[in-house]
């Protein structure tokens, strides 16, 4: 019983691997979600991209390919809140919403990681 939960699990992840965000995302969602990040107030402009988001997601076999489809959608909303929310401006009465600035910038004070020292 054991080499058949194996094998099964072999296939789940193979079919995981294979599996494509982008029916969920497409290009143009994309852009609308995070529509000011190429701005050219955005430090950032141009690094963000469609592609990149789509390999690197795809990298990662079950990042929003598994479950239901409400689940798989919630994921990547999830994750596309969560990021865009940490390199947004985040001023409030930013035009359309803060997060639409997301991908823009990241503010947060530099912690001290690497501090100086004698040793």
């Amino acid at each position: 019983m054991s080499v058949w939960a194996l094998v099964l699990f072999a296939l789940a992840s193979a079919v995981g691997a294979l599996a494509d965000i982008t029916p969920l995302i497409s290009r143009g969602l994309f852009n609308e979600m995070l529509k000011h990040r190429n701005d050219a107030a955005c430090p950032t402009k141009g690094f963000y991209t469609y592609d990149a988001f789509i390999a690197a997601a795809n990298s990662f076999g079950a990042f929003g390919t598994t479950s239901d489809i409400d689940t798989q959608k919630r994921e990547i909303a999830a994750f596309l809140d969560q990021t865009s929310h940490e390199t947004t401006g985040g001023w409030a009465t930013a035009p359309d919403v803060p997060d639409a600035w997301g991908y823009c910038w990241e503010q947060g004070k530099p912690g001290d990681y690497c501090v100086p020292n004698q040793q």
